[in-house]
């Protein structure tokens, strides 16, 4: 039997149902309780596809990302080595299906260029709440073909398992024959000046760039979180005391494996952000 291990994706906005789609395929369970991933949370499955006589094992780490609009650097780093893309909406929020095309797959078209994509309407026992439907996302499939990707459609219901497994499945079919393509590399420009109008901007790069350095999102993640947690800093609605705050307590978990030299230059290029985003912001309005 052959053994083949692929990087599989999960995008979507805040709250779509990502992590719970995940918790019910690898371990066949749901809990209502809202989780926002910070970052990135990587999941291993291992599973067999194919008739009995041509069997193949496949080993699934599935990532599953930070889903607020605006980070998009951190986002990007989770990309690297990726042979397929979960994209999920949650049907009773039609903002979340237009986000799909909007913005999720030209990022991930960005990064590594056409992968399969699977397109899942999740939340599918809330049918009384629903804003739409599968031909909507069959709609919205359909354009992503611009972008040269193969693509299929599905209902999901992470609270009753409804197709949950047949798309991961299925994901692992269309990726079985796929070798995953490389990233383009961001570490030149994860602190580009002229990207930085706001401040989930300057967190974003923040975080893209501490990533980085650390070894990659994936080992980041975790320092990250707590980092967050300790400096109560929100993602959604960061404030300038929090951010700085944040800096220093990277810079403080830098200093146990940098030399003073670099965490202080570290922490140098993060604060100047802000200055960054107020000189951009003037840029645009002309002044």
């Amino acid at each position: 039997m052959s053994i083949i291990k692929r990087n599989i994706v999960l995008v979507g906005d805040a709250s779509v149902g990502k992590t719970s789609l995940v918790r019910r395929f690898v371990i066949d369970e749901f809990s209502d309780k809202y989780i926002t991933t910070i970052g990135l949370k990587v999941t291993k499955k291992e599973m067999d596809i194919g008739p009995d006589y041509d069997k193949t094992h496949m080993v699934l780490m599935i990532w599953d990302i930070i889903g607020q609009k605006g980070y998009k650097y951190t986002q990007s780093l989770s990309f690297k080595g990726v042979n397929g893309a979960l994209l999920v909406a949650d049907l009773t929020r039609k903002d979340t299906l237009d986000s799909l095309l909007g913005y999720w797959i030209p990022l991930i078209v960005k990064m590594v260029g056409p992968v399969p994509l699977i397109f899942l309407g999740n939340k599918a026992d809330l049918k009384n709440e629903a804003q739409f439907g599968l031909e909507e996302i069959k709609s919205v499939a359909q354009k992503s073909e611009n972008f040269g990707s193969t693509n299929e459609c599905f209902l999901t219901s992470a609270k009753t398992g409804e197709n949950v497994e047949e798309a991961f499945v299925r994901m692992a079919e269309f990726t079985k024959e796929r070798h995953s393509k490389p990233m383009l590399d961001l570490s030149w420009n994860l602190m580009q000046k002229d990207e930085i109008f706001t401040l989930q901007d300057v967190v974003d790069h923040i975080i893209a760039d501490f990533s980085e350095q650390f070894g990659g999102i994936e080992h980041a993640t975790p320092i990250v979180k707590f980092q967050l947690q300790a400096a109560d800093l929100s993602l959604d609605k960061p404030n300038e005391v929090a951010v700085v705050k944040f800096v220093e307590n990277l810079a403080n978990i830098e200093s146990s494996f940098k030399t003073v030299e670099e965490v202080n230059k570290n922490r140098t290029n993060r604060l100047q952000l802000f200055g960054y985003k107020q000189e951009n912001l003037y840029k645009d309005e002309g002044l």
